[in-house]
């Protein structure tokens, strides 16, 4: 959009005046370079045009014909964002006239970042966040375990506003923390994301038949996940804040609801055995019942390797390509 600024010619042979609009892009969108537009109501023989911005002079010269635009551009520089244009303008029959004009302009509005329908794509590395403005330029900084800097780099975008997605370098391994900023004009947003998720290993507690209770001979086996935890909580708790996921399965036998359920309260009852033995970081659970099958079977088939629970630590819910279905998890509190 152009602000026009009516200025009038004064005419040095005549008590009439040609008129000639000056206009400017206030707010310059990614890649548009500042600029002024004239356009004059007679033909102009020549336009000539010095620039001061930023401690910097342009000189041009131009023609154009009546009623058309005659655009003159200057380097893009985000720290700059005043100039004064001095225009010494020759109309074809003769008349002159000149003029001085400021400008001021901004490189877009303050870009802001919505990571509430954030993604990331861990077969691909990428990650995909909403933005309200174009983003021109992007800095990244990838850590690892204990803070490890694995890779700094900075590279044009140019997308936006809506989805934007990046990508960080396929050859990383334990890519534990995202560091990004985006840069849209002289406006700055920097935030944070989490790829990261690691499987516990770890042996199943076995329940009675439709209990949830963890049985006394069982509790070896989340005191040995316990350490476990610990190991990660060393490794990683510097980082990012560590959250462990507890998702309950089961197999196929006895009727879908029944078994959401009882997946449900078994593991809420592990994760609240680790928050009263020690483990202090948050803990959320769901119950998959039969919706998470590790072997896919038809309805009610027994089959052991499908009643099992799952242990992992994340920064954020397990994303997509981590195998995990996408689902609302409960906090225990």
């Amino acid at each position: 959009m152009f602000y026009l600024l009516s200025f009038f010619c004064f005419l040095f042979r005549s008590a009439f005046a040609n008129e000639i609009e000056f206009g400017y892009s206030p707010d310059l969108d990614v890649g548009e370079k500042p600029n002024l537009i004239l356009t004059p109501d007679a033909d102009v023989r020549v336009a000539r045009v010095r620039i001061e911005a930023g401690g910097k002079t342009y000189s041009f010269e131009k023609k154009g014909r009546a009623g058309d635009n005659i655009i003159f551009e200057w380097d893009r520089d985000t720290s700059v964002t005043e100039a004064i244009a001095y225009v010494d303008i020759v109309f074809a029959d003769g008349y002159t006239s000149q003029a001085q004009v400021p400008i001021s302009y901004s490189y877009g509005s303050s870009i802001e970042v919505d990571l509430s329908k954030a993604k990331a794509d861990l077969d691909k590395k990428t990650l995909s966040v909403g933005v309200n403005a174009p983003v021109e330029d992007v800095e990244m900084l990838v850590y690892g375990a204990k803070k490890k800097l694995l890779d700094q780099k900075s590279f044009a975008l140019n997308e936006g506003p809506g989805m934007v997605t990046i990508a960080w370098d396929s050859a990383l391994e334990d890519v534990v923390l995202l560091d990004v900023t985006f840069q849209s004009g002289s406006s700055y947003a920097g935030f944070t994301f989490s790829p990261w998720f690691l499987d516990i290993p770890h042996q199943d507690i076995l329940f009675a038949t439709n209990s949830a209770t963890i049985e006394e001979a069982e509790e070896w086996k989340l005191e040995s996940t316990l350490e476990q935890l610990k190991e990660v909580l060393d490794k990683y708790g510097s980082v990012i804040p560590v959250k462990l996921y507890i998702g309950g399965c089961t197999d196929t036998v006895g009727d879908k609801q029944s078994n959401q359920a009882l997946s449900k309260a078994r593991a809420r009852s592990i994760s609240k055995w680790l928050s009263t033995h020690g483990y202090d970081q948050p803990i959320f659970y769901h119950g998959f019942g039969e919706d998470w099958l590790a072997v896919p079977t038809k309805d009610g088939v027994n089959e052991a390797a499908n009643r099992r629970v799952v242990y992992i630590v994340a920064a954020t819910p397990p994303p997509s390509g981590s195998g995990v279905p996408q689902v609302r998890w409960k906090a225990l509190k």
